[in-house]
């Protein structure tokens, strides 16, 4: 049996994605948005301001829409995948907490990009799809939750769970849920969020906790940069000087770990064991 031979019977015998159709994931979604982008934008160069709002939500939901029911229907006839989404119910017992991871979160993620400012364009490039409007917070509060943990823990990391460990596949599906953003301060940030999201997706099977979890994390950076459109770090947003963001920063991180510490007890305390056969090693 050659190489190329034994390559496809193991991705026969993996279930959709591995890793390396993960890569296809993003490759696809890339031509999509490019695809549909490209006639959109000649529409919304002949409109000018009309529709601005309808259009710029229509832009982002149609190309990740299209994406995800693509995945599915690979997904679908794969005889590994024994689920097509796992819409599965949390314990409540946890919402706090994962509130609180939520927003520390939220406080690293906005020391980090400030030691590397965006440039200015990207920025406009934020602040037209976080429009002062209804369809600037549906897009980022609601339709990004929505779709996108459709399409990285839904379909990507529920496959990698799968075939991989559970560390190596949380931590690629965090890579590839940064990568999406095409650009590199976004996935940061994404990243890092990926892996809380990550997490407690393999903990719970919850997809309903993850979209939740994103929509306060979108939810809570959209009302930050309207209430101060300008500011991009916590000395601009809330007054803190160089002494204060270093104690909010250190807070946040010690918040984080002691709530990983919290789920850890929590979770071996309450959830049944999972099989050794499960997850591939």
């Amino acid at each position: 049996m050659n190489t190329q031979q034994q390559e496809a019977v193991t991705t026969e015998k993996l279930a959709y994605p591995s890793i390396k159709q993960s890569w296809g994931i993003i490759g696809i979604l890339l031509l999509v948005m490019i695809g549909y982008g490209i006639p959109a934008g000649l529409i919304q160069i002949a409109l000018g301001d009309t529709l601005q709002g309808p259009m710029s939500f229509v832009s982002y939901v149609v190309p990740l829409g299209i994406m995800i029911f693509i995945a599915l229907s690979f997904k679908k006839k794969n005889p590994k995948n024994e689920s097509i989404i796992a819409f599965n119910p949390f314990p409540l017992v946890i919402l706090p907490m994962v509130v609180i991871v939520t927003l520390s979160m939220l406080v690293i993620n906005v020391e980090i990009i400030s030691w590397v400012p965006a440039p200015e364009w990207l920025m406009d490039l934020f602040k037209n799809m976080m429009q002062d409007n209804i369809w600037g917070f549906v897009t980022v509060a609601i339709a990004a939750p929505i779709l996108e943990e459709l399409l990285m823990r839904g379909i990507v990391l529920d496959g990698l769970l799968k075939n991989y460990n559970p560390w190596k596949a949380i931590i690629w599906s965090a890579v590839f849920f940064g990568i999406i953003h095409f650009n590199p301060w976004q996935f940061v940030v994404a990243f890092s969020i990926g892996i809380v999201m990550g997490y407690l997706y393999w903990k719970t099977k919850s997809l309903v906790l993850c979209m939740l979890i994103h929509a306060v994390n979108n939810g809570t950076a959209f009302f930050l940069s309207k209430s101060n459109p300008d500011a991009t770090t916590w000395t601009e947003i809330i007054g803190l000087e160089t002494t204060g963001r270093i104690g909010l920063f250190i807070a946040a991180i010690l918040i984080v770990w002691l709530a990983y510490r919290y789920f850890e007890n929590y979770f071996k305390k309450n959830e049944e064991p999972i099989e050794e056969s499960e997850y591939n090693q």
